[in-house]
């Protein structure tokens, strides 16, 4: 059993927060970007937010140049530069920035809306694994494949949003379960 951290992102439905927080996620993303998919406004994305519970912490994704985490939320996962690395996890595709001061998490990702290849997916888990951050890994994670890519690159956490869907932004419960399940080596 693995003590990874596990973070469902593209939370647009109060049924999708609260069966991401019944399968024992961790974090709880919420993407505040305007041409996403998965997408919501920064005060529905807070709507959303406030039905985490206590120990579930809420992430605010962001684009840009961000100063501070957004109000009503615990974290803010900044595709960017962040004005404080504060409460931030720094969220890049492809190699990590070297100036990052030591315990800021970073979050690999792979290029938007890619479907990548195994072997494209085994070189990110293989770069992840040399990061020395604490690593938050993203990149087409889903049930079949996490727990290979929680092996391989030995991450402080994994994240999906496309993995547990039934169309952008509509999360399965049951793939939900299923894929904490499978990151933390449990059965579902």
């Amino acid at each position: 059993m693995s003590d990874v951290v596990v973070k469902i992102c593209g939370l647009t439905r109060e049924q999708d927060v609260d069966a991401a927080v019944e399968a024992g996620a961790n974090l709880l993303g919420f993407v505040c970007v305007d041409d996403s998919a998965r997408g919501v406004p920064l005060e529905r994305a807070r709507q959303l937010a406030a039905r985490a519970p206590a120990g579930v912490h809420t992430v605010a994704v962001l684009i840009g140049d961000v100063e501070r985490v957004p109000d009503g939320f615990d974290l803010a996962q900044v595709y960017g530069r962040p004005g404080s690395f504060e409460r931030t996890i720094l969220a890049v595709r492809g190699a990590p920035p070297h100036d990052v001061p030591d315990g800021v998490p970073i979050l690999l990702d792979l290029a938007r809306d890619s479907i990548p290849d195994e072997a494209t997916l085994r070189a990110h888990w293989a770069r992840a694994a040399g990061v020395r951050a604490p690593v938050l890994l993203a990149g087409s994670l889903d049930s079949a494949n996490v727990g290979e890519a929680v092996a391989a690159a030995r991450p402080w956490g994994v994240d999906t949003a496309r993995g547990v869907e039934t169309a952008p932004g509509i999360k399965d419960a049951t793939l939900i379960r299923r894929f904490v399940a499978a990151a933390r080596g449990e059965a579902a």
